[in-house]
């Protein structure tokens, strides 16, 4: 199977299909729910944190190009624009604390160990960070860009003047954006993608359990 038949995000969003209706429904709870819905908005804004800071720290090279300053710029006004909404639900600054957050423990794991596990496959390549830093970024833009549409139904459906519009733009342009380097790199392969997408699955289906058990506690 060749880099251009990789799966799709047409073939993400219907293989996690399964997924869609009960994240909907843990954030249809969470919308509904001030206190839960503060503590979920912090929670992105620490995770687009975690994705701005692992650019920084694996990207800051000679070679730092236009295009990764970008994405760079984008994940931290990203990780501002939830928590400026964050505080503004909760009417207080809020703290990347466990206490101001949902599940914490099991969204940096999330993305902590998808780093470690693309990471850890691909070092013997020719540039082995910029190669992982493209793979991470592909795959988490495909649940971003899958887990923003489902929010911004919710917030929609609970009457939240939220718009999510532009990140989303972003998100789906950072997508564009991997698919296209790895091509030019000569790295990318749909066997590796699929492998990938498996293990970001199995993550976040736990980060999944791990939010609908903090909104059942919540109920």
């Amino acid at each position: 199977m060749s880099f251009q038949t990789h799966p799709t995000y047409l073939d993400f969003e219907t293989s996690n299909q399964p997924f869609a209706a009960r994240l909907g429904t843990c954030m249809d709870a969470i919308v509904q729910n001030r206190p839960l819905h503060a503590r979920f908005l912090n929670t992105l804004s620490m995770m687009e944190h975690m994705g701005s800071r692992r650019i920084m720290m694996t990207q800051s090279n000679a070679g730092l190009g236009q295009e990764t300053l970008k994405h760079m710029s984008e994940e931290v006004r990203h990780a501002f624009f939830f928590k400026r909404q964050a505080d503004k639900m909760a009417g207080r600054p809020m703290d990347y604390a466990e206490s101001d957050m949902l599940a914490a423990p099991f969204a940096r794991m999330y993305i902590k160990r998808l780093v470690s596990y693309i990471a850890l496959d691909v070092k013997d390549e020719a540039e082995p960070l910029r190669v992982a830093y493209l793979y991470m970024s592909m795959i988490i833009e495909f649940r971003a860009v899958w887990s923003f549409e489902l929010f911004q139904k919710s917030l929609d459906g609970a009457g939240v003047k939220v718009s999510l519009k532009s990140l989303l733009a972003e998100e789906q342009g950072h997508l564009a954006e991997m698919e296209e380097n790895l091509a030019n790199l000569d790295v990318g392969t749909s066997e590796r993608i699929i492998r990938f997408l498996a293990k970001e699955r199995v993550l976040f289906e736990r980060l999944l359990g791990r939010l609908e058990a903090a909104v059942g506690k919540a109920s």
